[in-house]
């Protein structure tokens, strides 16, 4: 009994002194070395600009691999005056800064929200995977990434489990905003981008007369439809419901509305095992809630079979 209760006392202990250690990123110094290493072999330029290896996302890396210190940056090239966040050994240890765009890494504040640091370590895990480099010491990082849509829409969507700061700056690249005034070209854009490999079986062209658009013909895989958005009273609704009638059965997009989030717009297209592992984590009615599905007009015919 007494060998009992001083295990119990012993593994509270040690509990209790996990909870006030600091979170540990689950980037490590390897990681960094080997990137740095992969940075001077494989690249001319001393100050590299690397693009986002998962568009949706679009942060971008500059970094100088012959620098020391050794200072990774990832931005986003659409919010110059957004976050920045830096990745850099200190000291032996691996250290993420992230502040406004506009303080230099000697003076941004050191990262210690274990959420915001494991969204970080999943951007950088994303550039480091599409290396081709050493797989991670942490078996779970590729986990963290961020092209795991599911897992984002539950972490952000569902869960709240991001700091509003980083996801009111990432929600609009994952959320098409219903209000935008950008040409319908960018809407469709947005959407071959979403489909990540399976882009390629999006096409889309602008049949114009003049300055606007008078219809775009569409086309995934075999299935095609033509859309007439002039004047139509929401020309960018009217124009998903057919490029979902098109994506269906492969992708469904579907609007989101979130009034805390300030939000209504559509969600980037998802396959239906992504929908399914959804309802089956939060039920029907709270996707229902969250999520209303895109209908294109009942009085046109959306798919039209490829002749063959």
């Amino acid at each position: 009994m007494k060998n009992e209760k001083d295990t119990i006392i012993k593994a509270r202990a040690i509990i209790a002194r996990a909870e006030t250690l600091p979170p540990i990123p689950a980037t490590t110094p390897e990681m960094i070395g080997h990137y740095r290493k992969y940075l001077q072999l494989g690249h001319q330029d001393r100050e590299l600009l690397l693009l986002s290896p998962f568009i949706p996302l679009g942060p971008q890396v500059t970094a100088n691999p012959d620098a020391d210190p050794f200072v990774i940056r990832l931005s986003d090239p659409t919010r110059p005056e957004g976050r920045v966040a830096y990745l850099l050994l200190r000291n032996g240890a691996v250290e993420w800064r992230y502040h406004h765009a506009w303080i230099r890494h000697a003076r941004c504040p050191i990262v210690h929200d274990p959420v915001l640091m494991q969204w970080l370590d999943g951007l950088f895990a994303a550039f480091y995977l599409d290396a081709g480099l050493p797989g991670s010491l942490d078996g779970a990082l590729e986990m963290l990434g961020p092209w795991d849509r599911v897992r984002w829409v539950q972490t952000n969507l569902f869960e709240g489990g991001r700091p509003e700061e980083t996801l009111t700056e990432e929600i609009d690249v994952w959320v098409y905003d219903l209000s935008y005034t950008a040409p319908l070209e960018q809407f469709l854009c947005w959407v071959s981008e979403g489909l990540d490999k399976d882009g390629e079986q999006f096409r889309y062209t602008a049949c114009c007369e003049g300055e606007d658009a008078e219809f775009y013909f569409l086309r995934y895989g075999k299935r095609e439809a033509m859309a007439f958005p002039n004047g139509q009273p929401e020309p960018l609704r009217y124009l998903a419901g057919i490029v979902n009638g098109i994506l269906q059965p492969d992708y469904e997009l579907r609007r989101f509305r979130d009034k805390k989030l300030g939000k209504d717009g559509i969600l980037m297209p998802l396959a239906p095992n992504d929908w399914e592992t959804l309802t089956t984590a939060y039920g029907p009615m709270a996707i229902e809630a969250r999520f209303t599905p895109l209908h294109a007009p009942k009085k046109q015919r959306l798919v039209y079979p490829m002749p063959r």
